[in-house]
């Protein structure tokens, strides 16, 4: 927050006021209050008040999510109301967490939950990453040729963008450290290890390693996030348990070195293969349903595509499938999902820009829109948007699906397996179907646009046709 005052001014005015608030405590990060009239309460204006991350409502009370400055809020507000202050909250959250009931629901949305609560704080980094890449597509060599190859402004918007997304799992370590409370600087150098020269070099050539004497499996960890989330999550109990057990004249060596020592195999012998040997078998599903069943096929490659390019691995799949694609000379199921998808991400990125409210969402919805329509880059929608709002991950699967199911059921098959410049001009791809294929993108687009735009997003009411009306000049026109 830069001004806490007039932040603090915004929030008691849309809680009702002051003497609305009965109670008021904090935790690491969330000012919590019980308010006498919780229809007072104005939640969108409150989750627009600089510094407010979002507002969350559990056990009877509003839990203003701030952050590090929640302890100077707090005393602000308990000097301005009178209120007595209290011991910091500790393990309130992880209590609220076990008295919730265990279901496949809880469980999808708990995950979900930490997935974004890791992610979000990246998206600026993804966002700029992916205006400097739009940049150089758009005005480089390949599309508008304003920029000259090896130019130094092509350079350097190429280090921009290539910095965001080669580094991902840094920023990702860092913002996992702080969602589960283990060292920062611990988190940071075991994503550095991932992404060491060394590390890197042991894959390409395809050398056999061992740590401490156990086999490790030969995978990149470039632009993975997941890995390094699920290493963090492991870390912060390893060093929990040696901050109980190491003595306190060992504790600023023996914490550190230990913790990396116990992590080492862990998360290079364990955790990282974990998670690319389980999308390998999913990969490996998708191409034994491809090759198998058609129709099939296309029903179940179209609304898991967003999942293949959040865990990075459309490459392999497409890399595999391009010799049987070459020799047969066109794809009816992975490039038709993969084109739709494309569309299906404008009209999901548009919907969000058009229904979203606040100033932030509304922001994030036209970058990635953006940068998707100019540019084809997909990661900063696809981990702020998608993997963040559940409405959102939803409206993309069945829009790809639809769109997919229509370009197989009309027989549009992808013959050109390179881009061919602007993402709108995918479609060039069908070749002889652009028809049929294009009709399937504009099906993709239209029915994702269509769902997020009449269900809205998370946080929000879906619209009520004919009972709210559209003022047009002095007319109130009914909806």
């Amino acid at each position: 927050m830069k001004d806490i005052q007039k932040s603090l001014e915004e929030i008691i005015q849309y809680v009702g006021g002051i003497g609305n608030i009965a109670n008021v405590t904090h935790c690491m990060t969330r000012l919590r209050l019980v308010l006498k009239d919780e229809s007072l309460e104005e939640k969108e204006k409150l989750e627009e008040v600089e510094g407010v991350i979002k507002v969350v409502h559990a056990g009877g009370q509003v839990q203003i999510v701030i952050g590090q400055q929640v302890g100077k809020v707090y005393d602000e507000l308990c000097k301005l109301g009178g209120f007595e202050k209290s011991h910091l909250i500790d393990e309130e959250e992880q209590e609220e967490k076990k008295k919730e009931k265990l279901t496949i629901k809880s469980v999808a949305n708990n995950i979900m939950g930490t997935l974004s609560g890791c992610i979000i704080p990246t998206l600026p980094i993804m966002i700029v990453a992916g205006i400097f890449k739009m940049l150089v597509i758009l005005f480089g060599p390949t599309q508008l040729g304003w920029l000259a190859e090896g130019s130094d402004l092509i350079v350097l918007f190429e280090m921009v963008g290539n910095a965001g997304y080669y580094f991902l799992p840094f920023y990702a370590a860092y913002s996992s450290a702080v969602k589960f409370k283990v060292s920062p600087m611990m988190a940071l150098l075991f994503s550095g290890i991932m992404l060491s020269p060394n590390m890197i070099g042991i894959v390409e050539a395809q050398k056999a390693f061992t740590v401490f004497g156990i086999p490790m499996h030969l995978t990149s960890y470039i632009q993975a996030v997941i890995p390094i989330i699920i290493i963090v999550w492991i870390m912060s109990y390893v060093e929990r348990f040696l901050k109980k057990h190491i003595p306190d004249m060992l504790r600023t060596v023996g914490i550190p070195v230990l913790t990396i020592t116990i992590m080492l195999p862990i998360g290079l012998c364990i955790l990282g293969p974990a998670c690319y040997i389980v999308m390998s078998w999913i990969a490996d599903g998708l191409l034994w349903v491809t090759a198998h069943f058609g129709l099939l096929a296309a029903i179940i490659v179209a609304p898991l595509w967003p999942f293949v390019i959040l865990f990075g691995m459309h490459v392999p799949i497409l890399t595999a499938l391009l010799p049987a694609q070459m020799e047969i000379g066109y794809d009816m199921i992975v490039y038709p999902a993969m084109i739709v998808g494309t569309f299906t991400y404008m009209g999901l990125f548009l919907a969000y820009a058009l229904r979203a409210k606040g100033v932030k969402k509304k922001s994030l919805g036209w970058s990635c829109f953006t940068t998707m329509t100019l540019a084809n880059i997909s990661e900063p929608g696809l981990y702020g948007i998608v993997l963040s709002d559940r409405k959102a991950l939803l409206y993309s699967m069945i829009g790809n699906m639809c769109g997919a199911l229509t370009c197989y059921l009309l027989s549009a098959k992808v013959y050109i397996f390179a881009g061919v410049g602007f993402p709108f001009l995918n479609p060039l791809r069908f070749g002889e179907d652009i028809v049929q294929g294009t009709i399937g993108c504009i099906v993709g687009l239209v029915v994702t646009f269509a769902i997020g735009i009449i269900f809205g997003f998370q946080g929000e009411e879906k619209l009520q046709f004919g009972k709210k009306k559209l003022k047009i000049g002095k007319k109130e026109v009914n909806i």
